[in-house]
């Protein structure tokens, strides 16, 4: 098969992923972030090399996300500088606001960032942070960021009458959610707020959502993947040095080779998924490692993309550093599920 390499030489938007940690492991997270993600941190010399980078191919600001980038507020700190002397401007920072413990605390952490050069923050609100992080303290770090003089981006503002009906105060299982809300509450999610069918959002609503055959998923999806592949305007740039193509979590180009064509030997399964697609990758699967469905309901291609991944990764399928990070195929920890909680 004659294929043409993929070429990423031009970056519109994007953001760094400093670190995977988080005290959450929601439902829906696209890179698998959790408590077992471990506490490594981009450091400042690598930041501003990312942030260089990223700056040549034509992007001028990213934002922060993460994981739970407050969780190592002195890293954030030295993000914004990496990012001042890069010349970069920094959109916003997400947050989760599980650090939150007080508001005159938060207030002076936010103090410090914006005079860092942080200008806005992203907070991110939805039954799936419910289950771990009361509302009281998502209330309370958008309170704080105010008072700092930040400007303050709820994520999703929609579902906050919901949160408060439920109670600020402990966290929420997503079944009080249905029992309050409808049976269906957890399938009507994707039609209510952009989600993303990657990493855990598999997991969580395949199982409502999945339906669809192997063959219906072969035959449907498009020849190739190189639009989703090639898309530059929701990139990120994480902690390892690499480039996720796309929103395709769990797959990795190094930074350091964006620009010119990517070699295929160097990276065989993203060159197969931008020539020939899902239908390429599962046909390259079967003849490289013997790749069988242990299954037959699917929510789309993404679904079956993954999969195919991690059985390579499972099996020590190693002709390439394309499956990446580690940690994103790693089994859930078991410590990573929701609080127990109270009625």
């Amino acid at each position: 098969m004659k294929t043409t390499p993929l070429r990423i030489d031009r970056l519109v938007a994007g953001g760094v992923i400093p670190g995977y940690l988080s005290t959450s492991s929601c439902r829906h997270c696209l890179y698998r972030s959790g408590p077992w993600r471990g506490k490594g941190f981009l450091e400042a010399g690598p930041a501003e090399e990312l942030f260089r980078r990223a700056r040549s191919l034509g992007c001028r600001s990213l934002h922060i996300g993460g994981g739970e980038p407050l969780l190592q507020p002195a890293g954030v700190e030295a993000l914004l500088a990496a990012a001042r002397r890069a010349g970069v401007g920094i959109d916003y920072l997400e947050t989760n606001a599980a650090w939150f413990r007080d508001e005159p605390s938060a207030v002076a952490l936010f103090g410090r960032l914006r005079r860092g050069g942080l200008r806005a923050v992203l907070v991110s609100i939805s039954p799936f942070h419910n289950e771990f992080i009361p509302f009281r303290k998502t209330q309370g770090a958008i309170a704080a960021a105010e008072r700092a003089g930040l400007s303050v981006f709820p994520w999703v503002a929609d579902f906050i009458p919901e949160l408060e009906a439920l109670g600020a105060e402990r966290p929420h299982g997503i079944e009080e959610f249905a029992a309050r809300f409808g049976e269906d509450y957890l399938a009507r999610i994707p039609g209510r707020c952009w989600i993303h069918p990657g990493g855990r959002a598999l997991d969580t609503f395949r199982p409502v959502l999945g339906r669809k055959r192997l063959a219906h998923v072969l035959e449907e999806s498009p020849a190739s993947c190189g639009r989703e592949l090639g898309d530059t305007r929701h990139f990120h740039l994480d902690l390892h040095g690499n480039y996720i193509p796309g929103l395709c979590a769990g797959l990795a180009i190094a930074a350091a080779d964006l620009g010119p064509p990517l070699p295929p030997e160097r990276y065989p399964l993203i060159t197969t998924l931008a020539a020939a697609g899902i239908r390429g990758l599962f046909a390259f699967a079967q003849r490289e490692a013997g790749f069988a469905p242990a299954h037959d309901r699917w929510w789309n291609r993404c679904d079956l993309c993954e999969a195919i991944r991690r059985f390579l990764f499972e099996r020590g399928w190693d002709r390439s550093r394309e499956l990446a990070p580690e940690g994103f195929y790693r089994p859930r920890s078991p410590a990573c599920e929701p609080p127990s909680r109270s009625s």
